[in-house]
């Protein structure tokens, strides 16, 4: 077995933070037990640490996804929007470890620009929408009578129904299947590093019919619906919403029924997983395994009469941030932090567990670093952004800390504040209260900061100028 730690890399599509049993912030029943069935991901930080605070840097796919594997915020890495632009970057995780020596491999969804760009992956086993490997074995397997979403429900549609496929059959299976073909071929006399990239639990809400009755016996949370919404959101609810409308105020029997499938999709990872770690186990690796579990962004599912992703909201922005650290490394065990961390620092996280060069591009810290008794200075505030995208009522700007909330939109000016430690689901703007002034004078003030010299004249004189302004 090679001495040098392995790299497991789990990265769920569109997993909201407070969606893992583990997490402080995940709903409950009447008797406070989690709504969230996830016992793998629950017990990954007992040999490790939960980060409750962790974020995407740009809560849409590519973009955080080009952010991850750079290690860089989206203003360096030239995504401070949705981009098609081809991946070109000088360094990347996966490029990085393949020269130091790893085996590297990625199973699952990439959305790498363009298809089959492998950004320094040695090898892919591919899942993306209506083509890749995952598409054509499926094929093969229905003799072309049906496909991923040949039931009806849309790749980003709020309306959902219980899968139609076996489960054999499902992505999530065929993701974790191509995970241990890789762990039971891989070369014995080098490390890995195995990225493992569900697709789920993004849209369809189509969870398997056994998880799907899983969450129809459990008591459900409704959407919540901040003070603040009906002055920003309000004209933008139609009457009768398409089925992808990203601003919806939808009766609750579909707001359940979508949380059935969005959740069941989650455990039915959760159990994959078991396989995964199961498999580790067998093979005398785990270990000797660093294993992060994360996200790309979160979903909104319903809260504000929001669906989808791209704001900078709890819902939306927040992700999972598990680690299991290898056996032998000098790190805390089964502790929860709050600092504020982002998807910039997995790079750095993985490059410092596995001992390897940092590049010069890397912009992220390491959160081993946190794990191992803590700096005298972690970062105070966390910076995410996304442009103006559904509709310019959704471009954000925002600075968290580990229990406040400020966001600006650079299109409109209008603000929000929110104290996550009392309320942690954004129902109450205090932007307007006297005695949070300060809170919001040091938002605005660190958001100028974080903004001043951009391309973009976010900042102009010192202060925040709204781009129509």
């Amino acid at each position: 077995m090679a001495q040098r730690p392995n790299v497991l890399l789990i990265i769920a599509d569109q997993h909201r933070g407070d969606a893992v049993g583990i997490d402080p912030h995940c709903p409950t029943n009447e008797d406070g037990e989690p709504i969230v069935h996830s016992p793998n991901l629950n017990h990954l930080p007992a040999n490790g640490g939960a980060f409750t605070r962790a974020y995407t840097p740009i809560p849409s796919c590519v973009p955080a996804r080009r952010c991850l594997w750079t290690g860089q915020t989206p203003a360096t890495n030239g995504c401070p929007n949705w981009t098609t632009e081809t991946w070109d970057f000088p360094h990347t995780l996966p490029g990085v470890l393949s020269d130091d020596g790893y085996q590297t491999w990625l199973v699952g969804k990439s959305h790498s620009q363009p298809l089959r760009n492998h950004f320094g992956f040695q090898g892919m086993d591919l899942h993306a929408a209506g083509d890749g490997d995952y598409a054509r074995w499926l094929a093969k397997q229905r003799n072309d009578d049906a496909d991923e979403i040949s039931h009806g429900v849309g790749r980003n549609s709020w309306d959902a129904r219980p899968n139609h496929l076996p489960e054999a059959e499902h992505p999530t299976n065929w993701t974790t299947n191509r995970a241990l073909e890789f762990l039971q071929t891989q070369d014995p006399t080098r490390p890995f590093f195995l990225t493992v990239s569900f697709h789920r639990p993004h849209q369809p809400f189509d969870a398997l019919p056994a998880y799907w009755d899983l969450y129809a016996e459990r008591e459900l949370p409704e959407p919540v619906v901040g003070d603040w919404v009906p002055d920003m959101y309000g004209d933008a609810i139609p009457r009768y919403p398409r089925t992808n409308a990203w601003c919806a105020d939808l009766p609750g029997d579909v707001c359940r029924r979508a949380r059935m499938g969005y959740y069941g999709n989650i455990t039915h990872i959760d159990h994959q997983l078991n396989r995964i770690f199961g498999q580790l186990s067998s093979d005398g690796q785990l270990e000797n395994t660093l294993i992060i579990y994360t996200a790309d962004h979160g979903e909104m599912l319903g809260d504000h009469n929001l669906w989808r992703k791209t704001y900078a909201y709890e819902g939306s922005a927040r992700v999972p941030f598990l680690v299991k650290a290898p056996e032998g490394m000098d790190t805390a065990r089964g502790s929860l932090y709050d600092q504020p961390v982002g998807l910039e620092d997995v790079m750095p996280t993985v490059l410092d567990a596995t001992d390897t060069e940092r590049p010069d591009t890397v912009e992220g810290r390491s959160v081993l670093e946190l794990m191992r008794g803590g700096p005298t200075a972690w970062r105070q505030y966390y910076h995410g952004e996304h442009g103006p995208i559904y509709d310019d009522q959704n471009a954000c700007q925002w600075i968290v800390t580990s229990a406040l909330k400020y966001i600006w939109n650079p299109i409109t000016g209008e603000e929000l504040l929110f104290d996550l430690a009392s309320d942690p689901c954004e129902e109450c703007d205090l932007s307007g209260e006297p005695e949070y002034h300060d809170p919001l004078m040091m938002g605005r003030e660190r958001l100028t900061d974080e903004l001043e010299g951009r391309a973009e004249g976010f900042v102009e004189n010192g202060a925040l100028q709204p781009l129509e302004g």
